[in-house]
């Protein structure tokens, strides 16, 4: 006769039990997955607002590396996030478009009301020779309270501009002076620092685009 040995021998039912209790928990780690899944496919297909300004790939902003505002400090785009921002390439010497496009920016931002302070403009110097620290605040306050001034070393401008689609040169005069030929675009980007649209100036001379596209982008970031 062929003994069973006592330590195989298990209690009746033994095997049962631990069959269904692993069914059940793996039904509900396959029931949490799924949940997790139809969440995430359902956000993805949540339409993005519609917007008056030329729409861009949603990707994290780029990072303002080698930069500092007026006062030395580097710029952090996680103490921006809950805001949109409205980042500008720029000058201080520009004859033209810098002031009209800072212009058309703060009367856009006028027309916010309490949101006003959900918004911030940061403008980025291509002429960081000229445009020093105290000379950057001066001409930014003039056209609107608490604009970010970015400036740094022309490496670090240019990379930055390259990464935010911004093309610009020096052209010489015939008196020893230069000025700058750029891009002369506003992007937006959202609460979650992602990028959203592109305004050309054309773009910002109707009053209510702007902040209808704000207003839109901080409801649904």
């Amino acid at each position: 006769m062929i003994r069973a040995d006592a330590s195989s021998r298990q209690p009746l039912g033994g095997g049962a039990a631990s069959g269904w209790r692993g069914s059940a928990r793996r039904a509900a780690i396959v029931s949490l997955l799924l949940i997790a899944a139809l969440d995430g496919w359902s956000r993805l297909q949540q339409p993005r607002a519609s917007l008056h300004g030329t729409p861009l790939p949603s990707r994290p902003a780029p990072a303002f590396k080698g930069l500092s505002d007026t006062q030395g400090r580097p710029f952090d785009w996680k103490a921006e996030r809950g805001r949109a921002v409205l980042v500008f390439f720029g000058y201080t010497h520009c004859p033209d478009v810098c002031p009209l496009t800072l212009s058309a920016l703060a009367r856009a931002l006028d027309r916010l009301g309490p949101l006003r302070s959900e918004v911030r403009v940061v403008f980025v110097s291509l002429d960081p020779a000229r445009d020093t620290p105290g000379v950057l605040r001066a001409y930014l306050d003039a056209f609107m309270p608490g604009v970010i001034g970015l400036r740094g070393p022309l490496p670090e401008v240019a990379r930055a501009a390259r990464q935010w689609g911004v093309t610009w040169r020096r052209v010489d005069t015939s008196d020893g002076g230069y000025w700058i030929d750029h891009t002369a675009a506003v992007t937006l980007v959202g609460p979650r620092g992602r990028l959203r649209a592109r305004y050309g100036y054309g773009q910002l001379t109707d009053p209510a685009w702007l902040p209808a596209d704000l207003r839109a982008v901080l409801a649904h970031p």
